[in-house]
Protein backbone atom coordinates (compact mmCIF):
# COMPACT_ATOMS: atom_id res chain seq x y z
CA UNK A 1 0.00 0.00 0.00
CA UNK A 2 1.31 3.73 -0.14
CA UNK A 3 1.88 6.28 2.03
CA UNK A 4 1.80 9.84 2.47
CA UNK A 5 2.66 12.73 5.09
CA UNK A 6 -0.14 14.17 7.26
CA UNK A 7 0.53 17.89 8.91
CA UNK A 8 -1.31 19.28 11.03
CA UNK A 9 -1.39 21.92 14.01
CA UNK A 10 -2.26 21.25 17.34
CA UNK A 11 -4.03 23.98 19.39
CA UNK A 12 -4.82 24.66 22.85
CA UNK A 13 -7.72 25.17 24.96
CA UNK A 14 -7.48 29.09 23.85
CA UNK A 15 -7.32 28.89 20.36
CA UNK A 16 -3.27 29.29 20.61
CA UNK A 17 -0.53 26.88 18.54
CA UNK A 18 0.84 24.68 20.99
CA UNK A 19 2.83 23.07 17.97
CA UNK A 20 3.43 22.13 14.88
CA UNK A 21 2.83 17.48 13.62
CA UNK A 22 3.98 15.50 10.97
CA UNK A 23 2.73 12.13 10.49
CA UNK A 24 3.43 9.75 8.44
CA UNK A 25 0.12 8.02 7.26
CA UNK A 26 -0.94 4.48 5.50
CA UNK A 27 -3.54 4.33 2.62
CA UNK A 28 -5.44 2.04 4.30
CA UNK A 29 -7.87 2.28 2.07
CA UNK A 30 -6.30 -0.35 0.01
CA UNK A 31 -6.47 -2.79 2.31
CA UNK A 32 -8.59 -5.94 1.92
CA UNK A 33 -11.40 -7.34 4.77
CA UNK A 34 -10.55 -10.82 5.83
CA UNK A 35 -6.66 -10.58 4.00
CA UNK A 36 -4.67 -7.32 5.59
CA UNK A 37 -6.96 -7.26 8.41
CA UNK A 38 -9.92 -8.88 10.89
CA UNK A 39 -10.45 -6.77 13.89
CA UNK A 40 -10.84 -2.70 13.78
CA UNK A 41 -13.37 -1.98 16.22
CA UNK A 42 -11.59 0.35 18.97
CA UNK A 43 -13.02 1.06 22.31
CA UNK A 44 -13.68 4.33 23.45
CA UNK A 45 -14.72 5.34 27.29
CA UNK A 46 -18.23 6.88 27.49
CA UNK A 47 -19.43 10.46 27.23
CA UNK A 48 -21.88 9.45 30.27
CA UNK A 49 -18.52 7.71 31.83
CA UNK A 50 -16.47 10.82 32.01
CA UNK A 51 -19.05 13.00 33.76
CA UNK A 52 -19.93 10.32 36.19
CA UNK A 53 -15.85 9.91 37.25
CA UNK A 54 -15.59 13.91 37.41
CA UNK A 55 -18.29 13.72 39.43
CA UNK A 56 -17.12 11.07 41.52
CA UNK A 57 -13.68 12.90 41.88
CA UNK A 58 -14.56 16.02 42.61
CA UNK A 59 -16.97 14.81 45.85
CA UNK A 60 -14.34 13.49 47.11
CA UNK A 61 -11.97 16.35 45.76
CA UNK A 62 -9.54 14.15 43.95
CA UNK A 63 -6.89 15.26 41.80
CA UNK A 64 -8.20 14.15 38.10
CA UNK A 65 -4.49 13.95 36.12
CA UNK A 66 -4.40 13.90 32.30
CA UNK A 67 -2.38 11.89 30.06
CA UNK A 68 -1.06 11.92 26.06
CA UNK A 69 0.94 9.02 24.92
CA UNK A 70 2.87 10.51 21.52
CA UNK A 71 2.42 8.71 18.17
CA UNK A 72 0.10 5.99 20.30
CA UNK A 73 -0.59 3.99 17.50
CA UNK A 74 2.99 3.11 16.54
CA UNK A 75 2.81 0.89 19.92
CA UNK A 76 0.98 -1.58 18.27
CA UNK A 77 2.01 -4.77 17.48
CA UNK A 78 0.68 -6.67 13.89
CA UNK A 79 -0.09 -9.84 13.23
CA UNK A 80 -0.80 -9.63 10.02
CA UNK A 81 2.01 -9.36 6.93
CA UNK A 82 1.56 -6.01 5.56
CA UNK A 83 3.83 -4.46 3.16
CA UNK A 84 4.47 -0.08 1.93
CA UNK A 85 5.90 1.49 -0.20
CA UNK A 86 8.98 3.49 1.03
CA UNK A 87 7.70 7.15 2.41
CA UNK A 88 9.09 10.40 0.45
CA UNK A 89 12.25 11.56 1.78
CA UNK A 90 13.53 7.82 2.96
CA UNK A 91 13.78 6.36 0.02
CA UNK A 92 16.41 3.94 -0.40
CA UNK A 93 19.25 4.61 -2.89
CA UNK A 94 20.24 1.60 -3.81
CA UNK A 95 16.83 -0.57 -3.52
CA UNK A 96 14.51 2.04 -4.83
CA UNK A 97 11.94 -0.59 -5.63
CA UNK A 98 12.09 -2.11 -2.51
CA UNK A 99 9.11 -2.05 -0.39
CA UNK A 100 8.77 -2.06 3.65
CA UNK A 101 7.30 -4.88 5.75
CA UNK A 102 5.50 -3.14 8.88
CA UNK A 103 6.46 -4.74 12.25
CA UNK A 104 4.70 -2.06 14.53
CA UNK A 105 1.02 -0.39 13.52
CA UNK A 106 0.86 2.45 11.30
CA UNK A 107 -1.55 5.62 10.89
CA UNK A 108 -3.65 4.98 8.54
CA UNK A 109 -3.92 0.94 9.12
CA UNK A 110 -6.86 -0.28 9.58
CA UNK A 111 -5.80 -2.51 12.20
CA UNK A 112 -3.99 0.17 14.07
CA UNK A 113 -6.55 1.48 16.81
CA UNK A 114 -7.37 -2.36 18.05
CA UNK A 115 -3.99 -2.56 18.36
CA UNK A 116 -3.11 -0.34 20.28
CA UNK A 117 -5.78 -0.48 22.61
CA UNK A 118 -4.88 -4.42 23.17
CA UNK A 119 -1.63 -3.13 24.00
CA UNK A 120 -2.30 -0.43 26.28
CA UNK A 121 -4.97 -2.49 28.28
CA UNK A 122 -2.18 -5.54 28.32
CA UNK A 123 0.27 -3.33 30.62
CA UNK A 124 -3.10 -2.17 32.48
CA UNK A 125 -3.79 -5.27 33.35
CA UNK A 126 -0.15 -6.55 34.29
CA UNK A 127 -0.39 -3.45 37.10
CA UNK A 128 -3.27 -5.22 38.50
CA UNK A 129 -6.29 -3.35 36.57
CA UNK A 130 -9.21 -4.61 35.71
CA UNK A 131 -11.43 -3.86 33.23
CA UNK A 132 -14.78 -2.60 33.49
CA UNK A 133 -17.65 -4.97 32.11
CA UNK A 134 -20.03 -2.02 32.15
CA UNK A 135 -17.66 0.36 29.45
CA UNK A 136 -14.47 -1.28 28.65
CA UNK A 137 -12.58 1.60 28.07
CA UNK A 138 -12.77 1.83 32.07
CA UNK A 139 -9.84 0.25 33.95
CA UNK A 140 -10.15 0.02 37.59
CA UNK A 141 -7.28 -0.29 40.56
CA UNK A 142 -8.12 -1.58 44.30
CA UNK A 143 -5.38 -1.98 46.72
CA UNK A 144 -3.03 -0.67 48.88
CA UNK A 145 -6.24 0.98 50.56
CA UNK A 146 -6.60 3.07 47.38
CA UNK A 147 -8.85 3.15 44.23
CA UNK A 148 -7.80 4.56 41.29
CA UNK A 149 -9.50 5.00 37.33
CA UNK A 150 -8.30 5.30 33.93
CA UNK A 151 -10.50 6.07 30.98
CA UNK A 152 -9.07 6.13 27.97
CA UNK A 153 -10.08 7.89 24.51
CA UNK A 154 -8.00 6.20 22.12
CA UNK A 155 -4.34 8.00 22.97
CA UNK A 156 -6.08 10.47 25.45
CA UNK A 157 -6.51 9.02 29.34
CA UNK A 158 -7.61 10.70 32.32
CA UNK A 159 -6.72 9.30 35.49
CA UNK A 160 -7.77 9.98 39.21
CA UNK A 161 -7.42 8.36 42.54
CA UNK A 162 -8.00 8.68 45.91
CA UNK A 163 -4.07 8.31 46.42
CA UNK A 164 -1.96 10.79 44.42
CA UNK A 165 1.44 8.85 45.34
CA UNK A 166 -0.25 5.54 43.71
CA UNK A 167 -1.46 7.61 40.66
CA UNK A 168 1.88 9.06 40.42
CA UNK A 169 3.61 5.45 40.16
CA UNK A 170 1.03 4.13 37.61
CA UNK A 171 2.42 6.73 36.05
CA UNK A 172 6.04 6.21 36.14
CA UNK A 173 5.29 2.47 35.37
CA UNK A 174 3.28 3.60 31.86
CA UNK A 175 6.45 5.70 31.11
CA UNK A 176 8.54 3.09 31.06
CA UNK A 177 6.70 1.13 28.57
CA UNK A 178 5.02 4.06 26.46
CA UNK A 179 5.94 7.60 25.28
CA UNK A 180 3.43 9.49 27.83
CA UNK A 181 3.45 13.04 28.41
CA UNK A 182 1.76 13.97 31.84
CA UNK A 183 0.02 17.10 31.02
CA UNK A 184 -1.12 17.70 34.40
CA UNK A 185 -4.36 18.63 35.89
CA UNK A 186 -7.83 18.29 33.50
CA UNK A 187 -7.44 21.36 31.95
CA UNK A 188 -8.40 20.32 27.83
CA UNK A 189 -9.82 17.29 26.91
CA UNK A 190 -11.63 15.74 23.82
CA UNK A 191 -12.33 19.29 22.80
CA UNK A 192 -13.87 20.11 26.25
CA UNK A 193 -12.57 22.93 28.80
CA UNK A 194 -12.28 22.56 31.90
CA UNK A 195 -12.57 25.34 34.55
CA UNK A 196 -12.08 24.66 38.04
CA UNK A 197 -13.44 26.89 40.96
CA UNK A 198 -13.63 25.55 44.49
CA UNK A 199 -17.56 24.35 44.66
CA UNK A 200 -16.64 22.13 41.33
CA UNK A 201 -15.58 22.04 37.79
CA UNK A 202 -17.70 24.25 34.48
CA UNK A 203 -17.12 21.98 31.22
CA UNK A 204 -17.39 24.52 28.24
CA UNK A 205 -16.77 23.81 24.74
CA UNK A 206 -16.66 27.54 23.99
CA UNK A 207 -13.56 27.49 21.94
CA UNK A 208 -15.20 25.35 19.72
CA UNK A 209 -18.61 27.14 19.31
CA UNK A 210 -16.58 29.84 18.01
CA UNK A 211 -14.76 27.49 15.76
CA UNK A 212 -17.80 26.71 14.34
CA UNK A 213 -19.25 30.33 14.22
CA UNK A 214 -16.66 31.29 12.18
CA UNK A 215 -16.97 28.32 10.25
CA UNK A 216 -20.37 29.26 9.35
CA UNK A 217 -19.49 32.72 8.38
CA UNK A 218 -22.40 33.90 11.07
CA UNK A 219 -19.81 35.16 13.50
CA UNK A 220 -21.26 38.70 13.22
CA UNK A 221 -25.15 38.15 13.47
CA UNK A 222 -27.69 39.45 15.91
CA UNK A 223 -27.49 36.74 18.97
CA UNK A 224 -30.76 35.40 20.43
CA UNK A 225 -31.86 34.11 23.34
CA UNK A 226 -33.62 30.90 22.64
CA UNK A 227 -32.38 28.18 19.72
CA UNK A 228 -35.80 28.08 18.05
CA UNK A 229 -39.05 29.50 18.34
CA UNK A 230 -41.91 27.52 20.37
CA UNK A 231 -44.10 27.45 17.27
CA UNK A 232 -41.30 26.75 15.01
CA UNK A 233 -42.59 23.33 12.72
CA UNK A 234 -40.17 21.77 10.13
CA UNK A 235 -41.41 19.66 8.07
CA UNK A 236 -39.29 17.70 4.90
CA UNK A 237 -41.76 19.43 1.98
CA UNK A 238 -42.27 23.24 3.53
CA UNK A 239 -39.51 24.74 1.63
CA UNK A 240 -37.11 24.98 -1.61
CA UNK A 241 -34.34 23.23 -1.62
CA UNK A 242 -31.18 24.58 0.08
CA UNK A 243 -28.10 24.71 -2.37
CA UNK A 244 -25.28 24.03 -0.06
CA UNK A 245 -26.12 20.70 1.18
CA UNK A 246 -22.24 19.91 2.55
CA UNK A 247 -22.61 23.00 4.50
CA UNK A 248 -25.92 22.56 6.16
CA UNK A 249 -24.31 18.64 6.59
CA UNK A 250 -20.98 19.58 8.06
CA UNK A 251 -22.70 22.80 10.24
CA UNK A 252 -25.73 20.02 12.18
CA UNK A 253 -23.38 17.00 12.35
CA UNK A 254 -20.64 19.48 14.36
CA UNK A 255 -23.72 20.51 16.47
CA UNK A 256 -23.62 16.96 17.41
CA UNK A 257 -20.84 17.14 18.87
CA UNK A 258 -21.77 19.49 21.46
CA UNK A 259 -23.97 17.24 22.79
CA UNK A 260 -21.25 16.83 25.84
CA UNK A 261 -21.47 19.64 27.75
CA UNK A 262 -25.00 21.43 26.02
CA UNK A 263 -28.30 18.77 27.15
CA UNK A 264 -30.45 21.84 26.19
CA UNK A 265 -29.25 21.69 22.61
CA UNK A 266 -30.05 18.29 22.54
CA UNK A 267 -34.01 18.53 21.11
CA UNK A 268 -33.23 21.17 18.56
CA UNK A 269 -30.32 19.23 17.23
CA UNK A 270 -32.47 16.53 16.72
CA UNK A 271 -34.46 18.26 15.14
CA UNK A 272 -32.56 19.82 12.14
CA UNK A 273 -30.71 16.76 12.20
CA UNK A 274 -33.67 14.99 10.45
CA UNK A 275 -33.45 16.65 7.40
CA UNK A 276 -29.30 15.84 6.42
CA UNK A 277 -30.29 14.07 3.66
CA UNK A 278 -32.66 16.56 1.94
CA UNK A 279 -32.19 20.26 3.38
CA UNK A 280 -34.56 22.94 2.78
CA UNK A 281 -33.94 26.62 2.73
CA UNK A 282 -36.36 26.77 6.12
CA UNK A 283 -34.10 24.53 7.49
CA UNK A 284 -30.88 25.86 6.98
CA UNK A 285 -32.66 29.17 8.34
CA UNK A 286 -32.96 26.84 11.92
CA UNK A 287 -29.41 26.19 11.90
CA UNK A 288 -28.74 29.92 11.85
CA UNK A 289 -31.16 30.62 14.46
CA UNK A 290 -29.28 27.55 16.67
CA UNK A 291 -25.98 29.42 15.34
CA UNK A 292 -27.24 32.46 16.70
CA UNK A 293 -28.18 31.07 20.16
CA UNK A 294 -24.99 29.43 20.50
CA UNK A 295 -23.16 33.09 19.78
CA UNK A 296 -25.64 34.26 22.74
CA UNK A 297 -24.85 31.48 24.74
CA UNK A 298 -20.24 30.81 24.04
CA UNK A 299 -19.58 30.78 28.08
CA UNK A 300 -22.72 28.39 28.88
CA UNK A 301 -21.15 25.62 30.28
CA UNK A 302 -22.32 21.78 32.43
CA UNK A 303 -21.76 22.45 36.20
CA UNK A 304 -20.52 19.27 38.01
CA UNK A 305 -20.84 20.19 42.25
CA UNK A 306 -20.11 18.48 45.25
CA UNK A 307 -22.70 15.65 45.85
CA UNK A 308 -24.39 14.60 49.07
CA UNK A 309 -25.18 11.29 48.27
CA UNK A 310 -25.23 8.78 44.86
CA UNK A 311 -29.24 7.97 44.49
CA UNK A 312 -30.11 7.56 41.18
CA UNK A 313 -33.03 10.15 39.32
CA UNK A 314 -34.34 9.85 36.09
CA UNK A 315 -36.85 12.29 34.49
CA UNK A 316 -38.58 10.33 31.58
CA UNK A 317 -40.88 12.50 28.97
CA UNK A 318 -42.30 12.18 25.55
CA UNK A 319 -44.12 13.94 22.91
CA UNK A 320 -46.79 12.19 21.25
CA UNK A 321 -47.67 12.27 17.24
CA UNK A 322 -45.58 15.70 17.32
CA UNK A 323 -44.20 15.59 13.81
CA UNK A 324 -45.67 16.10 11.41
CA UNK A 325 -44.54 14.20 8.73
CA UNK A 326 -44.37 10.59 10.24
CA UNK A 327 -46.39 11.10 13.71
CA UNK A 328 -43.49 9.04 15.68
CA UNK A 329 -43.09 10.15 19.05
CA UNK A 330 -39.65 11.53 20.05
CA UNK A 331 -38.36 9.96 23.44
CA UNK A 332 -35.96 11.56 25.99
CA UNK A 333 -34.70 11.63 29.32
CA UNK A 334 -32.17 12.76 32.13
CA UNK A 335 -30.57 11.18 34.32
CA UNK A 336 -29.44 12.38 37.56
CA UNK A 337 -27.02 11.02 40.22
CA UNK A 338 -27.68 13.24 43.03
CA UNK A 339 -27.65 16.74 41.89
CA UNK A 340 -25.03 16.70 39.03
CA UNK A 341 -26.14 15.86 35.40
CA UNK A 342 -24.83 12.92 33.98
CA UNK A 343 -26.47 11.65 31.21
CA UNK A 344 -28.89 12.49 28.72
CA UNK A 345 -30.96 11.49 25.48
CA UNK A 346 -33.67 12.74 23.18
CA UNK A 347 -34.41 10.13 20.19
CA UNK A 348 -37.11 9.50 17.76
CA UNK A 349 -38.61 5.87 18.14
CA UNK A 350 -39.44 3.74 15.30
CA UNK A 351 -42.71 3.09 16.05
CA UNK A 352 -46.11 5.06 16.27
CA UNK A 353 -47.88 4.76 19.39
CA UNK A 354 -51.68 4.51 19.58
CA UNK A 355 -51.97 6.73 22.52
CA UNK A 356 -50.23 8.85 25.32
CA UNK A 357 -50.16 6.54 27.66
CA UNK A 358 -48.10 4.12 25.08
CA UNK A 359 -45.96 6.65 24.22
CA UNK A 360 -44.98 7.74 27.60
CA UNK A 361 -44.59 4.11 28.66
CA UNK A 362 -42.46 3.51 25.75
CA UNK A 363 -40.14 6.66 27.15
CA UNK A 364 -40.23 5.04 30.52
CA UNK A 365 -38.74 1.71 28.97
CA UNK A 366 -35.98 3.54 27.67
CA UNK A 367 -35.02 5.68 30.38
CA UNK A 368 -35.43 2.67 32.82
CA UNK A 369 -32.44 1.06 31.15
CA UNK A 370 -29.91 3.79 31.74
CA UNK A 371 -30.36 3.39 35.92
CA UNK A 372 -29.82 -0.14 35.35
CA UNK A 373 -26.80 0.24 33.44
CA UNK A 374 -25.37 2.92 35.98
CA UNK A 375 -25.97 0.49 38.89
CA UNK A 376 -23.84 -1.80 37.24
CA UNK A 377 -21.02 0.42 36.50
CA UNK A 378 -21.03 2.12 40.30
CA UNK A 379 -20.98 -1.31 41.91
CA UNK A 380 -17.96 -1.71 39.55
CA UNK A 381 -16.30 1.60 41.12
CA UNK A 382 -16.99 0.98 44.46
CA UNK A 383 -20.11 3.13 44.92
CA UNK A 384 -22.98 0.85 44.71
CA UNK A 385 -26.57 2.89 44.90
CA UNK A 386 -28.08 3.32 48.30
CA UNK A 387 -31.26 3.44 47.51
CA UNK A 388 -33.14 2.16 44.36
CA UNK A 389 -33.16 4.62 41.75
CA UNK A 390 -36.32 7.39 41.41
CA UNK A 391 -38.28 7.12 37.54
CA UNK A 392 -40.32 10.47 37.12
CA UNK A 393 -42.99 10.16 35.25
CA UNK A 394 -45.51 13.45 34.66
CA UNK A 395 -48.24 10.62 32.94
CA UNK A 396 -50.13 8.64 35.53
CA UNK A 397 -51.20 6.08 33.34
CA UNK A 398 -47.68 5.11 32.28
CA UNK A 399 -46.90 5.08 35.67
CA UNK A 400 -49.88 2.96 36.78
CA UNK A 401 -49.17 0.87 33.72
CA UNK A 402 -45.78 -0.55 35.13
CA UNK A 403 -46.89 -1.63 38.32
CA UNK A 404 -50.10 -3.55 37.30
CA UNK A 405 -48.61 -6.99 35.46
CA UNK A 406 -52.28 -7.92 33.84
CA UNK A 407 -52.34 -7.29 30.16
CA UNK A 408 -55.32 -5.26 28.95
CA UNK A 409 -56.71 -5.16 25.47
CA UNK A 410 -55.31 -1.65 24.57
CA UNK A 411 -51.52 -3.31 25.93
CA UNK A 412 -51.21 -5.90 24.45
CA UNK A 413 -50.25 -4.61 20.87
CA UNK A 414 -46.92 -3.33 22.86
CA UNK A 415 -43.62 -5.31 22.38
CA UNK A 416 -43.04 -7.64 24.96
CA UNK A 417 -39.59 -6.02 25.44
CA UNK A 418 -40.86 -2.86 26.98
CA UNK A 419 -42.71 -4.99 29.91
CA UNK A 420 -39.24 -5.92 31.42
CA UNK A 421 -39.57 -2.27 33.15
CA UNK A 422 -42.43 -3.79 35.28
CA UNK A 423 -40.03 -6.67 36.29
CA UNK A 424 -37.45 -4.16 37.63
CA UNK A 425 -40.99 -2.51 39.38
CA UNK A 426 -41.81 -5.66 41.39
CA UNK A 427 -37.88 -6.27 42.63
CA UNK A 428 -38.10 -3.11 43.72
CA UNK A 429 -34.85 -2.49 41.23
CA UNK A 430 -36.81 0.80 40.37
CA UNK A 431 -39.29 2.97 41.59
CA UNK A 432 -41.54 4.82 39.34
CA UNK A 433 -43.13 7.65 40.52
CA UNK A 434 -45.42 10.79 39.01
CA UNK A 435 -44.28 14.11 38.74
CA UNK A 436 -46.65 17.17 37.55
CA UNK A 437 -45.94 18.54 33.70
CA UNK A 438 -44.89 21.95 35.89
CA UNK A 439 -42.11 20.09 37.38
CA UNK A 440 -41.16 17.85 34.59
CA UNK A 441 -36.92 18.32 34.37
CA UNK A 442 -37.12 16.88 30.93
CA UNK A 443 -39.50 19.02 29.08
CA UNK A 444 -37.05 20.73 27.11
CA UNK A 445 -35.73 17.40 25.59
CA UNK A 446 -39.04 16.68 23.82
CA UNK A 447 -40.68 19.44 22.77
CA UNK A 448 -40.14 23.91 22.12
CA UNK A 449 -40.65 25.69 25.29
CA UNK A 450 -41.22 29.65 25.36
CA UNK A 451 -38.03 31.87 26.57
CA UNK A 452 -39.38 31.71 30.24
CA UNK A 453 -39.50 27.66 30.78
CA UNK A 454 -36.84 27.57 28.65
CA UNK A 455 -34.58 29.69 30.97
CA UNK A 456 -35.62 27.68 33.55
CA UNK A 457 -35.54 24.40 32.83
CA UNK A 458 -31.72 24.85 31.37
CA UNK A 459 -30.77 25.89 34.87
CA UNK A 460 -32.04 22.23 36.26
CA UNK A 461 -29.89 20.76 33.57
CA UNK A 462 -27.21 22.45 35.64
CA UNK A 463 -26.24 24.62 32.31
CA UNK A 464 -25.29 27.95 33.54
CA UNK A 465 -23.25 30.86 32.27
CA UNK A 466 -19.00 30.93 33.59
CA UNK A 467 -18.56 33.14 36.62
CA UNK A 468 -16.83 36.19 35.09
CA UNK A 469 -13.82 35.24 36.65
CA UNK A 470 -13.24 32.77 34.45
CA UNK A 471 -14.67 33.78 31.31
CA UNK A 472 -11.10 35.50 30.26
CA UNK A 473 -8.68 33.75 28.49
CA UNK A 474 -6.68 32.56 31.33
CA UNK A 475 -2.99 31.86 29.80
CA UNK A 476 -1.72 30.13 32.61
CA UNK A 477 -4.51 26.97 33.32
CA UNK A 478 -2.75 26.03 36.83
CA UNK A 479 -4.03 29.68 37.09
CA UNK A 480 -7.44 28.28 36.96
CA UNK A 481 -6.83 25.34 39.13
CA UNK A 482 -5.39 26.32 41.84
CA UNK A 483 -7.87 29.31 42.44
CA UNK A 484 -8.42 29.87 46.10
CA UNK A 485 -10.40 33.35 45.90
CA UNK A 486 -13.80 33.88 46.75
CA UNK A 487 -16.75 32.06 45.10
CA UNK A 488 -20.17 32.85 44.38
CA UNK A 489 -22.90 30.26 45.51
CA UNK A 490 -23.02 27.45 43.43
CA UNK A 491 -25.27 27.04 41.10
CA UNK A 492 -28.78 25.26 42.23
CA UNK A 493 -31.23 23.17 40.43
CA UNK A 494 -34.54 21.53 41.50
CA UNK A 495 -33.39 17.96 42.07
CA UNK A 496 -30.65 19.56 44.93
CA UNK A 497 -33.50 19.51 47.25
CA UNK A 498 -34.55 16.22 46.71
CA UNK A 499 -30.87 14.93 46.76
CA UNK A 500 -30.30 17.00 49.99
CA UNK A 501 -33.65 15.01 51.36
CA UNK A 502 -31.42 12.16 51.69
CA UNK A 503 -28.06 11.58 52.66
CA UNK A 504 -26.21 13.98 54.55
CA UNK A 505 -22.70 12.55 53.90
CA UNK A 506 -21.15 10.51 50.38
CA UNK A 507 -20.99 7.05 50.60
CA UNK A 508 -17.27 5.48 51.55
CA UNK A 509 -16.07 3.44 48.64
CA UNK A 510 -15.44 -0.24 49.29
CA UNK A 511 -11.71 -0.84 49.76
CA UNK A 512 -10.59 2.51 49.42
CA UNK A 513 -10.09 4.51 52.60
CA UNK A 514 -7.52 7.04 51.85
CA UNK A 515 -9.57 9.59 50.06
CA UNK A 516 -9.70 13.22 51.26
CA UNK A 517 -12.69 14.56 54.10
Amino acid sequence: MGCRWIYKIKRKADGAIERYKARLVAKGFHQQEGVDFSETFSPVIKHVTIRLVISIAVTYQWPIKQLDVQNAFLHGDLHEHVFMIQPQGYVHPQYPNHVCKLHKSLYGLRQAPRSWFFKLSTKLLSLGFRESKADTSLFVLQKFNSVIYILIYIDNILITGSNASVINNIIHSLQTTFAVKDLGSLTYFLGVEALWCTDGIYLTQRQYIADLLKRSKIENAKPCTSPMASNCQLTSTDGTPFEDINLYRSIVGSMQYLAFTRPDLAFVVHKVSKFMHNPLDTHWLAVKRILRYLKHSISTSLFITKIVNFTLQAFSDSDWAADRDDRRLVGAYCIYMGSNLISWSCKQQPTVARSSIEAEYKAIANAAAEPIWFKSILHELGLPPQHSPILWCDNIGATYLTSNPKFHARTKHIEINVHFIRDQVYNKELVVKFISSKDQLADALTKLLPPVKFSQVQRNLNVHDLPSRLRGRVEDQAMVTEFKGEDIDPPVNAVTRIAEDQDSDPPVIEAATTYPP
